[in-house]
């Protein structure tokens, strides 16, 4: 097992622990007793209690200590050391991972609740140890924490805490979760993605018209029209706080030709990439320089 494929700890002076919003490279199963509020994508949900929380690696998220007396358990881990147990062949496919789901699941059975901090201290005793086998047993262990949610959830009527009653409100959620995570650009080598409507349509494995129609439901706002503005408010960013070139940063950007970019900029802002720049820069004020950012 890689060193840093997995890490296990248990939370401590977390009323001291400043957390981070922005993309993570590990999922993370965390068991907290205490009261907090955890943000996620462009969400928030207040926690109060004993709570499992599931993070996935494409949503942003960030934790609020609301009391002093926080306590638990936390586990990180990559797709790959997961992928070891053939239950797990696709994480992402797990509904406790699914970015479309509130990932808070509260456990209020006493006996429940002593189990998953069993559970917890098992995995830390065998994260420490030396048995050869030591990876399977844990992998064998966060699969009864899913299991353990997915109960909890059950033991509500089903009611699955749902944050999305349409499925026009999924759909879009999941379409704009996918969207965000290709997002800050951090390296002007490497391209994003998925920047068309059939790249989208594709992942989601639904119609690129059904998709649009989805979105225009509920957002008002075309598919196409969506995915623009989201990479030209990359493109301000970049422009504003990067040296790289305007060729650099219509690549990293997906625009496989430099006019199309400044087209699409263009046409969002109503100035060219290079002016934008420079009114930003201070080196030039086109007019009186108002509402020059959209805003």
């Amino acid at each position: 097992m890689k060193s840093n494929d997995f890490k296990a700890f248990q939370i401590e002076n977390l009323c001291n622990y400043v957390p981070s919003f922005g993309r993570k490279d590990l999922y993370r199963i965390c068991l907290v007793t205490g009261e907090s509020r955890v943000y996620f994508a462009d969400k928030s949900v207040n926690l109060s209690g004993t709570c499992l929380f599931f993070g996935n690696i494409n949503t942003p998220y960030s934790w609020e200590i609301v009391s002093d007396n926080q306590i638990g358990y936390g586990c990180l881990f990559t797709e790959d050391f997961l992928k070891g147990a053939e239950y797990f062949d696709n994480v992402g496919s797990l509904s406790v991972f699914n970015i479309g789901n509130i990932p808070v699941y509260e456990l209020k059975d006493e006996t429940q609740i002593t189990n998953v901090n069993f559970i917890f201290k098992r995995i830390l005793e065998e994260n420490g140890g030396d048995y050869a086998k030591r990876q399977e047993m844990i992998r064998s262990f966060i699969c009864i924490l899913v299991h353990e949610a997915l109960k909890s959830r059950a033991a509500e009527g089903n009611t699955e805490l749902a944050a999305y009653k349409t499925a026009s409100q999924r759909i879009s959620a999941l379409f704009l979760g996918m969207l965000d995570t290709q997002f800050p650009v951090e390296n002007k080598r490497k391209s994003i993605q998925l920047t068309k409507p059939t790249d989208f349509a594709g992942e989601l494995g639904v119609h690129p018209n059904y998709l649009n129609r989805m979105l225009k439901k509920e957002t008002g706002k075309t598919i196409l029209k969506i995915i623009n503005e989201r990479i030209i408010t990359e493109a301000r960013i970049l422009l504003q706080h990067t040296d790289w070139s305007i060729s650099e940063i219509s690549h990293c950007l997906g625009f496989e030709y430099h006019s199309h970019f400044d087209g699409v900029f263009k046409k969002i802002t109503g100035h060219s990439p290079t002016i934008y720049r420079e009114t930003v820069s201070g080196k030039r004020f086109p007019g009186n320089g108002l509402n020059f950012l959209g805003k």
